[in-house]
């Protein structure tokens, strides 16, 4: 059974009236490594299914046996407040155990665009959000399922090429959204995630069809995503890079970081791993 919450700082207290100062000290040390802001106010959410609860509890819930999906279990969520029960490699590396008083503002929505992220999300930012401020962004996956629409058939001769302009558009639209965040929030950590890959860089779905164009979508998208990132003073999280190996071409369905009913959407497990990405590029 592992510790929870409480049974964690009731060691930490133990050690200190057992004498082992220095066991107590260096789990300080490590506690103050975790503030890569002085102290942290609100955490902002923003994106799409990446971030959200809804595909990694129903992984969960399959996978447990449960009767209901268990809630808190989404990449964002996690990042918030850790399910010590299920990730117990994560307890107090989450942000209200270093900030017990950050608001959690959770804008990510299933299927959302950049454009909906520019148009639905970013409006309904509270008025008054206190500061230092961080931001988790996860967008661009939903334009680029578009490609799938257009067919294999690349565009007639002389003809603009549909999915190069798909692509332009949606890196546009997330550099408006990362502009606007910066002018919002001037100092805030800003993290904008990359657009992983199912296919682990084979184009194949698993239906047997090699998608080289959409694989160079992605490619140049994901390169747009950095180069906007960097340019706002963002910092660019790996997720493509993280991923790769644990889509289609891991022969352990159960071992993917895929939702095995939607291989777009991540597993519990995937998540995870999102988190593990945000908290790497917080220092936690």
């Amino acid at each position: 059974m592992t510790d929870s919450r409480a049974d964690t700082v009731t060691r930490l207290l133990a050690q200190v009236r057992e004498g082992d100062r220095e066991a107590f000290d260096r789990r300080q040390d490590a506690a103050e490594k975790l503030h890569p802001l002085p102290a942290l106010r609100t955490y902002i959410s923003l994106g799409d299914s990446i971030s959200i609860d809804l595909y990694p509890g129903l992984d969960a819930a399959e996978r447990e046996r449960l009767p209901q999906m268990p809630p808190g279990l989404g990449a964002a969520s996690l990042l918030h407040r850790n399910d010590d029960g299920r990730w117990p490699e994560f307890t107090c590396r989450d942000l209200v155990s270093v900030w017990p008083e950050v608001r959690y503002v959770a804008l990510a929505e299933d299927g959302a665009t950049t454009a909906s992220v520019l148009r639905l999300q970013l409006p309904r930012l509270p008025e008054e959000v206190e500061g230092p401020v961080l931001v988790t962004l996860t967008a661009g996956g939903n334009d680029l399922v578009g490609l799938l629409d257009m067919g294999s058939a690349g565009p007639a001769l002389g003809a603009p090429d549909p999915a190069a302009g798909l692509v332009e558009e949606a890196a546009r639209t997330l550099e408006r959204v990362v502009r606007e965040l910066r002018t919002r929030f001037p100092s805030a950590a800003l993290l904008v995630g990359t657009v992983y890959d199912p296919s682990d860089g084979t184009g194949d779905l698993g239906d047997g069809v090699r998608r080289t164009r959409e694989l160079e979508a992605l490619a140049t998208f994901n390169g747009r995503v950095e180069a906007i990132a960097r340019g706002a003073g963002a910092t660019v999280v790996p997720i493509h890079h993280r991923f790769l190996g644990h889509g289609l071409t891991e022969p352990d369905v159960s071992n993917r970081w895929y939702w095995r009913h939607l291989v777009i959407e991540p597993s519990a497990r995937g998540a995870s791993e999102v988190r593990r990405l945000w908290l790497e590029a917080l220092g936690m």
